[in-house]
């Protein structure tokens, strides 16, 4: 939490000291545009969940419930510490047939494919963007090792054979038998996720009437800057931290304020994506 707070304030300090009063167009049709992806990656995401605790329990679970389950967790996660989300989740394991603590734990592994997987493409996503927007955003240097390393994590949890495991944290999971750690599904299915988000970007960064080349190469941030929010436990959702991320580094190339408009913007936009879709399930997770 303090590292979070810290980093936002010397994000507002920086851009405060960058500003020019610019003027900032935009195009509603695009920017309406760019919530369609996002509510689709809420669907794509959560039947990623589904296929994961299908498969870690070995049984079926009611889809729709889960799915609605699974969307009522999404906007829990905007409690302080985002312990909403698995606690959401757990609260609900007994409509799903599922024991509490296998849901719990399905939580932990879905959240490890994400970032994992995430990072990855975040970072894949930038290695035709401008060299010195990178090292200006203090990501140029380090863009390949991350990228490894997310690569290297999420070779690793879904090559791990659970078999493998110290036996009290197969007990603290409640995972037994053989079997990777992860179904190659799950990360799949947030490539797609993920992919939502860079198509999300482009057209959001075109709607404030970025160059298509440079919406198109920009787009990883979006995605590091989710991950980057995520990671920070202590804000809800990553309020604050996901904007620093993402207008710190598309300030240089984008200018401040259009910069700062467009995180602003995006989190308008993943808000109502969530939103308009945990009211379209609502009737089904009844």
């Amino acid at each position: 939490m303090t590292v979070a707070i810290a980093f936002v304030a010397y994000a507002a300090w920086r851009l405060t000291q960058r500003w020019r009063s610019t003027r900032v167009s935009l195009s509603w049709p695009l920017a309406f545009a760019s919530i369609l992806p996002l509510a689709f990656g809420c669907l794509i995401q959560g039947r990623g969940w589904i296929a994961l605790l299908e498969r870690i329990t070995g049984q079926r679970v009611p889809r729709k419930i889960a799915l609605a389950l699974y969307m009522d967790s999404q906007l829990a996660r905007y409690t302080p510490g985002m312990v909403g989300l698995p606690l959401v989740r757990i609260a609900g394991a007994e409509r799903l047939g599922v024991p509490a603590l296998l849901v719990g734990s399905s939580v932990g592994f879905e959240m490890l494919s994400w970032t994992a997987v995430g990072g990855a493409v975040g970072f894949s996503a930038l290695l035709g963007f401008d060299h010195a927007a990178l090292d200006e955003s203090r990501l140029g240097s380090l863009s390949l090792v991350l990228l490894a390393l997310f690569a290297l994590g999420l070779l690793v949890l879904v090559a791990l054979d659970r078999a493998r495991l110290p036996g009290f944290l197969r007990r603290a999971l409640s995972v037994d038998g053989r079997g990777p750690l992860l179904p190659v599904a799950l990360p799949l299915m947030h490539l797609a996720y993920w992919l939502t988000w860079l198509v999300h970007g482009v057209l959001l960064s075109l709607a404030f009437g970025a160059p298509s080349s440079l919406a198109v190469s920009g787009s990883g941030f979006y995605a590091l800057a989710t991950v980057g929010g995520f990671i920070a436990l202590a804000a809800p959702a990553g309020v604050g931290v996901r904007e620093s991320i993402l207008s710190m580094a598309l300030a240089s190339t984008f200018g401040v304020a259009p910069a700062l408009a467009i995180a602003v913007a995006s989190r308008a936009a993943s808000l109502l994506a969530d939103v308009g879709v945990w009211l379209a399930l609502r009737g089904a997770g009844r």
